[in-house]
């Protein structure tokens, strides 16, 4: 029976799919069975039974596991909060400052991940500019109250890219509608704004709460005995060579992470949400109430502040002598940076492959899955499943499954992880794009005799070229600024930007670490800026669908 389903399956592709793109098809199923499902299948089953069994017995894995989870609760709901707010003050337009805080929310994304912490330090710490020379403090940042505060500045940016995005859709002749109707203040803002808010709210907490769970630079700096299951993999597999530890503690972090995903279809899916009508509202929104108004405008303040202070720390420590004790200006730090300055051209090879994995695979995937072919549903579910699996979890699971190949220990290893573990942002980017051509354009190509490849070739690509282009970018930027998968992948002769700070900062180089990773933000931001003007009179002079 089963054999029959197949035969039947091979005759419907085979009747939909030319041969040309039949090929491609299977390489790429095969690609994502190779470089997304392999890795997580050894994973999984690097440890034996009984090393399962023995899980409730480390009282350290335990804690590690309460403290991830403590921590991902209290960040999320924090990271969360500073989202909506930041979300409303961005799209209400009798709001000052809007401008300001879309760019303090936007500055956290290009850092690399560890880059709020280290400044908080600087900052905060026994030596901190704030607490001990201007306030006279003794105070102790290491710890999970550190880590609270440095995990809601750092992820509070995702959850308000995506609630902005549904407050901007919200019609607003809702809210007026619900004034006529007597509604105070209060009602309309908690039963219209955001309950219809809700589903970007979910989302975001879902996004959020991952992060906060595969957080592993920042955790590693600033966590200090607080142990936690992202640093505990890394632990057990630089400091005992514990690989089965090191595979155990990482597939522990994906019981909560599917238990987030169904969460989040079971809350956003019990309602119906539908804001978008197609009928165009020309209203403006009501003014916001002088009491939500300058209590959003105070608290927004106060993080902005806080995003500054990250720049200015990390820009203060490379030029200072010797943080906390000697406060006179200096270059020596730059000169110690400049002898680390191959790690930065690493870090761009890196970056790059990653970047091209990332936006040609998505894109790819994302045209085939729209095809009339069997198994639609298995690229589209290797596609999206690296969102779902810790940076941490993938760095392992490479080093079980490519290590003992020829592709262990080179960089097309870490490019080939970084890449697929962006795939879901190229390959979501495609689609929706995707979903806006018309399919008569297509129709009309094949009807001409146009085969499969012809029409990715000569119609769709020109029209992704700016998923193509933003796929890239992103995934090149989050590739460079790295650490989860780079310190479990990277050689010597290897070493990338971001791991050469993660050393300087354990040693306490703090000034040649603060200068290396401000030539690092340097170097991505000119990058991201070259690829844009490069990409962008391509995408100005695509046909547009």
């Amino acid at each position: 029976m089963r054999a029959g389903a197949v035969a039947l399956e091979w005759r419907r592709l085979r009747r939909h799919a030319d041969p040309g793109l039949l090929a491609v098809y299977t390489g790429a199923l095969l690609l994502l069975a190779l470089a997304v499902l392999y890795p997580a299948y050894r994973v999984l089953v690097y440890p034996s039974w009984a090393d399962y069994l023995a899980i409730p017995r480390s009282l350290r894995w335990l804690q590690a596991a309460r403290n991830s989870l403590v921590m991902m609760v209290l960040s999320t709901a924090s990271a969360t909060l500073v989202g909506v707010l930041f979300a409303f003050a961005t799209t209400r337009h009798d709001l000052p400052g809007r401008r300001l805080f879309r760019a303090a929310a936007m500055l956290p994304l290009f850092a690399p991940p560890f880059m709020v912490a280290f400044a908080y330090i600087l900052m905060f710490g026994r030596q901190g500019l704030v607490t001990r020379t201007l306030l006279g403090l003794d105070a102790n940042i290491f710890g999970w109250h550190g880590l609270w505060l440095v995990q809601t500045v750092a992820f509070f940016p995702l959850a308000m890219l995506i609630i902005a995005g549904v407050l901007e859709a919200i019609n607003p002749s809702l809210e007026h509608a619900a004034r006529n109707l007597g509604a105070p203040e209060g009602a309309v803002l908690r039963t219209v704004t955001l309950a219809l808010a809700r589903p970007g709210i979910a989302g975001a907490m879902l996004v959020v709460a991952i992060s906060v769970l595969a957080d592993f630079g920042n955790a590693v700096i600033i966590a200090g005995n607080f142990p936690l299951l992202a640093t505990e993999a890394w632990f057990r597999m630089e400091g005992m060579g514990d690989l089965t530890g090191a595979a155990l503690v990482v597939g522990m972090l994906l019981v909560p992470t599917v238990l987030l995903f169904l969460l989040e279809r079971f809350w956003v899916s019990r309602r119906v949400y539908v804001t978008v009508t197609g009928r165009g509202s020309r209203i403006e929104r009501p003014p916001t109430p002088p009491a939500v108004r300058w209590a959003v405008l105070l608290a927004c303040l106060l993080v902005t502040v806080l995003v500054a202070l990250v720049y200015l720390g990390v820009l203060a420590g490379a030029f200072t002598a010797v943080w906390g004790r000697d406060w006179s200006l200096t270059l020596e730090h730059w000169h110690l940076a400049r002898d680390r300055a191959g790690t930065l051209w690493a870090s761009v090879r890196v970056g790059t492959l990653a970047g091209v994995v990332t936006a040609v695979t998505g894109v790819l995937v994302a045209f085939l899955a729209t095809r009339p072919l069997p198994l639609r549903g298995v690229l589209d579910f290797l596609a999206v499943l690296p969102g779902a699996l810790p940076g941490v979890f993938v760095g392992v699971g490479y080093v079980l499954a490519f290590n003992p190949t020829p592709l262990g220990g080179t960089v097309w290893a870490v490019a080939l992880a970084l890449g697929m573990w962006h795939l879901p942002m190229g390959y979501q980017a495609a689609a929706a794009r995707l979903r806006q051509v018309e399919r008569a354009i297509e129709e009309a190509a094949v009807n001409l005799g146009a085969t499969g490849l012809r029409v990715l070739r000569d119609i769709y690509l020109p029209m992704l070229l700016r998923a193509l282009a933003e796929a890239f970018a992103v995934s090149f930027v989050r590739g460079v600024t790295n650490v989860s998968i780079v310190v479990f992948l990277i050689a010597p002769g290897q070493v990338v930007a971001t791991f050469a700070i993660l050393n300087m900062i354990q040693n306490n180089i703090w000034g040649a670490a603060a200068a290396l990773t401000t030539m690092l933000l340097l170097l991505t931001v000119v990058a991201v800026g070259a690829s844009w003007l490069l990409l962008g009179r391509a995408v100005r002079t695509a046909p547009v669908g």
